[in-house]
């Protein structure tokens, strides 16, 4: 494990080594390869996504839902990604495909629903902060929206290997017993969500980029060589809790300047994010 994919010492890395460690979905390099792809164009991205019939099905299932409430029904896959545009396909499809190995469902104060929908609502912040930004960044903002869809999955696998334990550290955040989650799992595991999930993407070789932001995105002095990721995927996640505890936008935040986003910017995403939240929530009840 490289020194900048995760937070963790030696003792934290033996503990989150004694975790039973799901395998990586066959083909979801691939995939996540081709959907980071700026370029890549409805076409496509049909012959990707067709390679993978379970996410297929459940796209064309999606697009003739009442969610996108066709006119006539969508049977092609290239026709269903040109109405459901890029961004929603690349979520849906990486969602999909990374969430395969994992079953939460032990844990009962999990909510798998409201899970989603904050992944998929980080991802598109992650997205569109990146093309508000005024900064020149290293990476597109398809990967920023991969990032962000991958930043909480260390969540999703200790509420599948640890179900008693997170089901109590949701308890006490519920209940306002703690401050944070991310607290709560520190103090009774020894390590939380961000340094789970980075140990899980270094151990499933995902690209470094997407390692970082899994396993530094609470930090707002990461100084790491993903910094400009690191940062764009905390401050969407930080957004998107907001939006979901419908709490008005802040305007302090150390990454706004470092990331060349102004408070106008911000408010911009702030807005859109509201105002995609009912469909956002539609297409995560897909992904469950």
């Amino acid at each position: 494990m490289t020194a900048t994919s995760t937070r963790s010492d030696e003792s934290t890395l033996e503990q989150l080594s004694t975790l039973q460690l799901p395998s990586l979905p066959a083909g979801a390099p691939f995939l996540l390869k081709s959907l980071t792809d700026e370029t890549i164009g409805f076409v496509e991205l049909a012959s990707v996504v067709e390679k993978f019939p379970g996410i297929a099905g459940k796209l064309i299932s999606l697009v003739n839902s009442a969610w996108s409430a066709p006119v006539a029904e969508v049977t092609s896959l290239e026709a269903t990604c040109s109405r459901l545009g890029l961004g929603v396909v690349r979520s849906t499809s990486i969602a999909l495909a990374i969430s395969a190995p994992f079953n939460p469902a032990k844990c009962p104060s999990f909510d798998l629903e409201y899970y989603w929908c904050s992944v998929l609502l980080t991802a598109e912040a992650a997205s569109r902060l990146a093309t508000e930004s005024s900064a020149k960044h290293e990476f597109e903002p398809a990967t920023a929206r991969a990032a962000g869809l991958l930043h909480n999955l260390g969540l999703l696998w200790l509420a599948d290997r640890l179900p008693a334990e997170v089901d109590q550290a949701l308890i006490m955040v519920k209940n306002d017993q703690a401050e944070s989650l991310q607290q709560v799992l520190s103090q009774a595991l020894g390590f939380d969500q961000a340094q789970a999930g980075g140990y899980l993407g270094n151990s499933w070789a995902l690209p470094e980029s997407l390692v970082s932001a899994m396993a530094h995105y609470p930090e707002t002095d990461y100084q790491g060589s993903q910094c400009e990721l690191v940062a764009t995927v905390g401050l969407a996640a930080r957004v998107v809790s907001a939006v979901l505890k419908e709490e008005s936008c802040f305007e302090q935040d150390i990454r706004l300047s470092s990331l060349g986003i102004t408070e106008g910017n911000l408010n911009n995403v702030f807005d859109q994010l509201n105002g995609q939240l009912v469909k956002t929530r539609d297409i995560a009840k897909v992904l469950i």
